[in-house]
């Protein structure tokens, strides 16, 4: 008897957003088609589409950790690292004018479903501890993460248009208050 085949999880959970962002919803059949893989290929390690959906959430969060923390090795030595890679990955990945149409729809499946929300809660919550345990002036760290988040919030759900001059100075002030605990008064047009 032949051994079945292994399929690429990553390439079908990239058909799995690309479906999502084109359609708008998730169609397991659509998927299997995008993929190149019959149907019972897509539900054999997902069988439902909330797991699918539940894995391209842990997939997201696993990438997303793992490109703060390459940034933050940048500032291994020096204080607050995590929470300055945070600011510079942040740097690094502007908002796309656009938006991603799949992030908003993960976006929506983690709002419905309460355990969706618990593994991205207990994930900010290790980042944060992280951050904390981190910092110099621990306070200031932690509203400086608040308006970094509140920052990438608003860039993602397209509430608002920075231009990439105010970016920079909200990015260069986010970093201020976490090493100082201080922003300096006035801006760029000082």
């Amino acid at each position: 008897m032949a051994r079945p085949r292994k399929h690429d999880q990553n390439e079908i959970l990239d058909a799995v957003e690309r479906v999502v962002a084109r359609d708008g919803i998730l169609n397991v059949e659509a998927v299997a088609k995008e993929a190149g893989v019959s149907k019972a290929t897509v539900l054999y390690k997902h069988p439902s589409k909330r797991d699918l959906i539940a894995a391209l959430v842990l997939r997201t969060i696993k990438a997303d950790n793992a490109f703060n923390q390459q940034c933050a090795e940048y500032f291994a030595a020096e204080p607050d690292a995590p929470l300055r890679g945070r600011i510079e990955a942040a740097r690094r990945s502007p908002p796309v004018q656009g938006g991603n149409p799949a992030v908003l729809s993960l976006v929506a499946a983690l709002m419905q479903d309460s355990a969706m929300r618990e593994i991205f809660r207990d994930n900010q919550n290790s980042i944060g501890q992280e951050l904390l345990a981190t910092a110099s002036v621990p306070r200031a760290a932690r509203i400086a993460w608040l308006a970094l988040e509140g920052l990438k919030f608003q860039e993602h759900m397209e509430l608002h248009d920075w231009t990439e001059a105010e970016r920079t100075e909200i990015l260069q002030d986010i970093e201020a208050l976490a090493l100082t605990g201080i922003v300096k008064p006035g801006g760029q047009d000082d």
